[in-house]
């Protein structure tokens, strides 16, 4: 496959999981919104989504100053932001259009799609503010949509493989920053651990990553807590938001490329030793490191073996 071509397909995945990511994120945002703040209570949570996505100095050299109104439309339709859900649907669909002989003619309709009907029956309404929960399920339904056709009408062949690896790039990193803006920037002092707080905004986060009844089936009816989020959306092999069924996927992906090209790949010499290591860890470990640091360090390092993959295979440089 030409590098283009792998870079086209993995970047239209990677753009179609961060819209999924970016709804996500808002819908966090909207539900603890909800939750009445005081003097002793919580750090602007719709500034915390700015920091999340990593576009707050973005935002503030535009808008200046932080505005619930103005932190929805710059995640969801601006323009000048190229993280916006709209950009990003737009993205993956100039990328797929690039490729149209890669995919299948129904991953093409889906994603066009759901690119004209952003375009025309959503980006126009004036009530996006209140009808903001009704268009991160309009998102993630349509990223559904489209994941389903990819997984259900592709070839299983290489350029699959970037798709793949596209998606979960793109969710281990998102998983990671969302864990993070709930421990670290949400929570307002160390007082709250444990407390009705802590454990109510854990649930609203696992159901705004779809996590709740799964997160029950696992555990029972036992009370949401610090020690088991990090068990199942960092440890847990059964939870598909969780980081290391990321790393697996990721591993499994790239080890297919290896074979398939018959060639080395840095990149899936690290997700190994990361796998390796995920295996090996418990959620007392964890915590004994410090959940902030741990995320931090994850992120940098997921970004490292995507740096490895671009090299390989998006530049061509040997290894």
């Amino acid at each position: 496959m030409l590098s283009r071509t792998a870079e086209n397909l993995f970047w239209s995945a990677r753009y179609i999981e961060r819209a999924d990511s970016l709804a996500r994120l808002l819908e966090v945002g909207y539900r603890i919104s909800l939750i009445p703040n005081t003097k002793s209570g919580y750090i602007n949570e719709w500034e915390s989504i700015l920091q999340t996505s990593g576009i707050k100095e973005d935002y503030l050299q535009k808008y200046k100053r932080i505005r619930r109104e103005k932190i929805i439309f710059f995640l969801l339709f601006d323009n000048e932001n190229p993280s916006s859900i709209t950009n990003c649907i737009k993205n993956a669909r100039e990328n797929i259009r690039m490729v149209r002989t890669a995919v299948t003619l129904e991953v093409w309709n889906a994603v066009n799609t759901s690119f004209h009907e952003l375009k025309h029956n959503i980006k126009e309404t004036k009530n996006f503010l209140k009808e903001l929960p009704q268009i991160i399920e309009w998102v993630k339904k349509q990223v559904n949509l489209i994941r389903g056709t990819i997984l259900n009408t592709q070839l299983i062949n290489d350029g699959y493989d970037f798709l793949i690896l596209g998606t979960y790039f793109e969710r281990a990193d998102f998983t990671a920053r969302i864990i993070n803006v709930k421990y670290f920037i949400l929570l307002p002092s160390v007082n709250y651990v444990g407390s009705e707080v802590d454990n109510f905004q854990w649930s609203m986060m696992l159901r705004s990553i779809s996590s709740y009844r799964a997160f029950k089936w696992a555990y029972g009816q036992e009370e949401i807590n610090y020690v088991k989020i990090i068990d199942f959306l960092i440890l847990n092999l059964t939870c598909p938001r969780s980081l290391i069924f990321s790393i697996e996927k990721i591993d499994h992906h790239l080890g297919r490329l290896v074979k398939f090209y018959k060639q080395s790949s840095n990149a899936k010499n690290k997700i190994k030793f990361m796998y390796k290591n995920f295996r090996s860890l418990n959620a007392t470990k964890i915590s004994e490191q410090g959940l902030h640091e741990f995320l931090k360090f994850f992120i940098k390092d997921i970004d490292l073996i995507y740096k490895e993959i671009e090299k390989k295979y998006f530049f061509g440089i040997k290894q």
